[in-house]
């Protein structure tokens, strides 16, 4: 018997070493056992770029693994989310994601992945109102006075693309205040403040962050915020919730997402992760800078949240017709 129990131990020993005995019986590596990757589906230097890489940094610190910020911009983000929806559900390879995805079911006929099942999320990181400008050319100093001039002759407004958040807000304001205005589409916040201190356009909507500067020199006129409080970096300028609308809330928020099975204990590790990096220092004050707040959740939330937007734009997308 102590033979064929010592010969027995034997093979099982070179089965252990040749990789024969099945996963199951081996030790798991501890996560993550390499970098990980934040796939950000927007060129490099925009807002949610620098959050993700400051969030990415703090990530990098708690998780004792580099994080890489791999940015693949194009397709309203379609190409990035694809590209992880595909990736092995191992925990290494992520996506920021945000509001263009949560409603890009609606927005897109044609996807090779569900947005709102092909992944695991994690958290929300971020979110920041838009604020609703005018050109100084164009006289109007208050929503009171937009309200006005809306109705009694048409006025054009600028977002940073067709279905990006910022143009769903504002088509949401139409909507609620019976404005008559005219989209003028963009490829970016930018263009739409060149325009708008030009006097191209009459009005724009963009993120608060990339507009402080120009609100700070008086080159664009700020007439309201899309949160249902003021923003802290704008404290003068009212809200729509307060101009009549309190059930009014928009901004463009990030959030992290992996692929769909990725196992519910990286998950909350790289959850955990999350929430230890939105309370670092730099990160915290990269935000208030930036006029982010910071919304830490757990996946749960994270993914009803994504569920009810989704739900929130879809008859709007139907009925302005966007869907291609």
């Amino acid at each position: 018997m102590t033979v064929t129990l010592q010969r027995r131990q034997w093979i099982l020993g070179l089965m252990a070493a040749a990789g024969a005995i099945p996963l199951a019986s081996r030790a798991a590596s501890p996560y993550p056992s390499g970098p990980v990757t934040i796939v950000v589906p927007f060129s490099a230097g925009g807002q949610f770029d620098a959050v993700a890489r400051l969030v990415g940094k703090a990530m990098a610190s708690d998780l004792g693994q580099p994080v890489i910020i791999d940015n693949v911009a194009g397709a309203g983000g379609n190409i990035a989310a694809s590209r992880v929806a595909r990736a092995r559900p191992d925990g290494l390879t992520l996506l920021m994601y945000g509001g263009n995805l949560a409603v890009a079911r609606s927005l897109y006929k044609h996807l090779d992945y569900d947005p709102l099942e092909d992944f695991a999320p994690i958290s929300r990181m971020s979110i920041a109102p838009h604020v609703i400008l005018a050109s100084p050319r164009s006289g109007i100093t208050s929503f009171a006075q937009l309200q006005q001039r809306a109705k009694g002759g048409r006025l054009s407004y600028g977002s940073p693309g067709v279905g990006t958040s910022m143009h769903l807000a504002m088509e949401m304001v139409k909507d609620r205040f019976g404005m008559d205005l005219l989209h003028v589409p963009y490829k970016g916040g930018a263009n739409v403040l060149t325009d708008l201190i030009s006097g191209q356009i009459d009005l724009g909507i963009i993120a608060v962050g990339p507009a402080l500067a120009f609100i700070r020199t008086r080159k664009v006129v700020p007439l309201a915020v899309t949160s249902r409080k003021r923003a802290p970096t704008l404290p003068q300028v009212p809200s729509i919730s307060e101009l009549g609308q309190p059930d009014f809330d928009a901004g463009s928020w990030s959030g992290l997402v992996a692929p769909r099975n990725t196992p519910p204990d990286v998950v909350a590790r790289l959850n955990q992760s999350v929430r230890a990096a939105l309370a670092a220092p730099e990160v915290r004050q990269l935000f208030d800078r930036e006029g982010f707040v910071a919304i830490p959740d757990t996946p749960a939330q994270m993914r009803q949240f994504m569920l009810d937007e989704a739900q929130r734009y879809a008859p709007l997308i139907r009925k302005l017709n966007l869907a291609s």
